[in-house]
């Protein structure tokens, strides 16, 4: 039985995707993996999703460009698909349509820069999350009106959106401190980006209001290299602190596998807290503590921010700050 009416936010759902990876599969561009392509493009097939007709797509659009550095922090996970999704559901909420373009940093930065000049969008949002200042830089040169999304690059005078991660880890290596540990390791991202950067700074912070010892533990932020790592770490190791701070979940949840599996209970031996509050941090038994992003307001700011610049051609610019929460589960234990 064909299902006419499916939308494809719903076919996405179903396929367990990101609604942005609908979006590209059904629009022929490039950014996911060929067997993702082809199972959502047979999904939509057998549910009557077809493709966008080119003639129905209004000449107003906002151009999401999502920056590749190596993929190994921006990838299609969820953290990711909700930030997009408030992004998309925004931008329609403006009558604008949504186009999804990539930019690799290892390819030709000129063509990559030619495109994005000669593109008749209306503006752009910067997904940053893996640039750094040098990366960004041939960004100022654009005339449209741009908004920057996860990264803080407001020295350079550009509108920002981004996550209070020093708050976030401060609440997060604090309330270690509060249930009575006194050495507390860092599981820090071997990826350094300025996300992971400030959480680092915002964990210091925490621990240099109290008496505790700190440790670094530089551990991959990709489910296998983490696992990987963190038993690296333990066959090299013979004490390890009893509770951890963790740059995002999946460092974390990959960290708690290792841990399990080698015998140590969570959290009657070891304590840990991951960032981002992403869904594998329920998944996991007992639950994660996290650090709760509202990951759909992060991308919505972003479009409200950007539909002011380009209304009002407002020329100062802005950086909104979107404070993070502690969402308290069972994976920390009171010493």
């Amino acid at each position: 039985m064909i299902i006419i009416s499916i939308s494809s936010k719903e076919l996405a759902a179903m396929l367990g995707v990101s609604a942005s990876a609908v979006s590209i599969a059904l629009n022929g561009k490039i950014g996911i993996s060929e067997y993702t392509r082809n199972k959502i493009l047979q999904a939509a097939e057998e549910y009557g999703l077809k493709k966008p007709c080119k003639s129905t797509i209004s000449s107003q659009f906002i151009n999401l460009v999502i920056y590749k550095k190596h993929g190994l922090v921006c990838s299609d996970t969820a953290f990711f698909s909700e930030l997009m999704e408030g992004v998309s559901n925004q931008i329609a909420e403006y009558g604008y349509n949504l186009q999804i373009t990539y930019f690799y940093g290892s390819q030709n930065y000129q063509t990559q820069m030619k495109y994005l000049r000669s593109s008749n969008s209306s503006g752009i949002i910067l997904l940053a999350t893996e640039m750094t200042k040098s990366d960004i830089l041939p960004f100022c040169t654009l005339s449209k009106p741009i908004v920057v999304l996860d990264s803080d690059f407001s020295m350079l005078n550009f509108d920002c959106v981004v996550i209070n991660n020093r708050l976030g880890a401060y609440l997060a290596t604090n309330y270690l401190i509060e249930q009575g540990n006194k050495i507390i390791g860092h599981l820090s991202s071997r990826i350094d980006i300025n996300n992971f950067i400030e959480r680092t700074e915002g964990f210091e912070s925490a621990i240099k209001k109290s008496d505790c010892i700190s440790y670094t533990i530089k551990i991959s932020p990709t489910p296998a290299d983490a696992y990987n790592d963190m038993v690296s770490y333990l066959e090299n190791n013979n004490e390890i602190p009893k509770a951890f701070f963790a740059d995002n979940d999946i460092i974390a949840s990959s960290c708690v596998r290792v841990l399990k599996d080698k015998g140590y209970k969570i959290p009657q031996d070891i304590s840990i807290i991951g960032f981002d509050n992403m869904p594998i941090s329920v998944m996991e038994s007992p639950r994660l503590t996290t650090i709760h992003v509202e990951k759909q307001i992060f991308g919505q700011k972003a479009v409200i921010r950007l539909m002011e610049k380009i209304k009002r051609a407002e020329q100062c610019s802005l950086k909104i700050c979107i404070n993070p929460t502690l969402k308290i589960r069972e994976s920390v234990n009171k010493t």
